[in-house]
């Protein structure tokens, strides 16, 4: 499988997902792969992480060659936990951005909406979650930087989680307000990845009984009422004081000794806001973190609800060649507040639910996606794949991979000698709607699996 990807890697470099691969390093570690909770693992690491003996650049030109002497904490946790890293995430410049344009290394390429961007400061938009390629359904784990949280592609099925675990060996953006996040392909492997970063249990699914605050119109609210949370509409408190201004003036603290003395090197969105870091007044500055603890203290109580849920983009996804200061502030419109309050928070596809403590909001958001999102409607598929299999009359496997009975017919969509070639994941089928032995499909039309239920195969 390492080798699939490091194919993928290499034969997707149109995406400017990964600025430095790693094929051998990766391929060393699977051959060692023995143990762990994230034993084989495939992972992209975003490149503000230091990693030792391979170019890190902090998405900077002025870092080209930067081969950092250590590893960060965060890369170490999952590397022990068996993780096997497969190179550097591209990513937005020193990740003071939102919508991973990169002048240097390449603007990161929204694989499945081409035309818009990527989102989000992290460029791990990794090539195996391209459609059509052969290692779709299986791309790599990937751990981010920061704190907000646009999904690589709204709709697109990945998680990531706002985690309070250690960020020691990464390039500082903004220290106080610096986190480490997770994102992977399904939200229980994101709590696997969060587990091993903080050391905290992996939670059972659970949202029945919980009260949730909608913060904003979402379509996901309607399903997380169906599986017992108590909805009701609720305003979340601003700051007396905006925030934003402090924000941008630790940005640019981080950045003495390189800016303004190297200012031709940075890119023109960067050199817009460190141009107006300077100019933050002494008082706003001041008054900021006073405002900032009272804000958070106020809301321990304020609203009583266990979970708020909203979208997870206050805007439709930007054009590719949009100017990143005009479109973050409603990018990271639902995302923002929780950084600033430090609550977890977790982005599925354009839902995001926020909560005080990282236990309810991870055992809440697995609970939604198992019954909607799209790693539940594989579950399903699957369940359906093995009665078919096991079942009487003419559902029986042949040559080619495929089973075929009345009103029915299952085809592998994966290459012929491609690892798990008959893994549900990948399978292309017509059903009828309904039931069928006794396992739930979705209520999905004959050829619904396809558009609903799985990705598209490859041609």
């Amino acid at each position: 499988m390492t080798e699939v990807f490091v194919r993928a890697i290499e034969g997707a470099a149109d995406l400017h997902a990964v600025v430095t691969p790693c094929p051998e390093r990766a391929l060393q570690q699977a051959r060692r792969a023995t143990a762990g909770p994230l034993c084989g693992v495939l992972l992209l690491v975003k490149d503000m992480f230091d990693t030792r003996g391979l170019r890190t650049t902090y998405g900077s030109r002025i870092f080209a060659t930067c081969v950092p002497t250590r590893t960060a904490e965060a890369v170490t946790r999952l590397e022990a936990a068996g993780a096997i890293l497969v190179g550097k995430a591209n990513q937005h410049e020193f990740a003071w951005g939102v919508t991973r344009q990169n002048p240097h290394w390449g603007d990161v390429v929204n694989p499945l909406r081409p035309g818009r961007v990527a989102g989000g400061p992290a460029g791990a938009t990794p090539p195996g979650w391209r459609p059509g390629s052969p290692s779709w359904p299986w791309g790599p784990t990937a751990v981010g930087q920061g704190g907000s949280r646009p999904p690589a592609a709204p709709r697109w099925g990945s998680s990531r989680v706002w985690a309070r675990s250690r960020w020691r060996g990464s390039c500082p953006r903004r220290l106080p307000f610096d986190t480490v996040s997770p994102m992977a392909r399904t939200v229980a492997d994101c709590a696997l990845m969060y587990s091993v970063l903080s050391g905290d249990p992996v939670p059972e699914p659970r949202i029945a009984g919980r009260r949730s605050g909608v913060l904003a119109p979402c379509p996901e609210a309607d399903q997380l009422a169906a599986l017992g949370a108590e909805l009701e509409v609720v305003e979340l408190p601003t700051s007396e004081a905006d925030l934003m201004p402090r924000f941008a003036a630790e940005c640019a603290l981080t950045h003495r000794g390189l800016y303004p003395e190297r200012a031709a090197e940075y890119s023109p969105d960067l050199q817009v806001k460190l141009e107006a870091a300077p100019g933050v007044r002494a008082v706003d500055f001041l008054a900021a973190p006073a405002a900032l603890q009272r804000w958070r203290r106020r809301l321990r109580t304020v609203p009583g609800v266990d979970l708020i849920v909203s979208p997870t983009l206050g805007i439709e996804v930007p054009a590719a060649d949009s100017w990143e200061p005009d479109v973050w502030a409603g990018i990271c419109q639902y995302t923002r507040p929780f950084n600033f309050l430090g609550w977890p928070a977790i982005a599925v596809d354009n839902l995001q639910l926020a909560g005080r403590d990282d236990q309810t909001v991870l055992a809440a958001a697995p609970a939604w996606e198992l019954a909607f999102g799209p790693a539940g409607r594989r579950h399903r598929l699957r369940a359906a794949a093995v009665a078919i299999r096991e079942g009487p009359g003419e559902a029986s496997p042949s040559s080619d991979s495929s089973w075929e009975s009345p009103g029915l017919r299952i085809r592998s969509a994966a290459p012929a000698g491609f690892p798990f070639a008959d893994h549900p994941r990948q399978l292309s089928a017509g059903l009828t709607p309904g039931k069928f032995r006794g396992h739930e499909l979705d209520g999905v039309t004959v050829d619904g699996l396809r558009r609903h239920c799985l990705h598209p195969a490859p041609n």
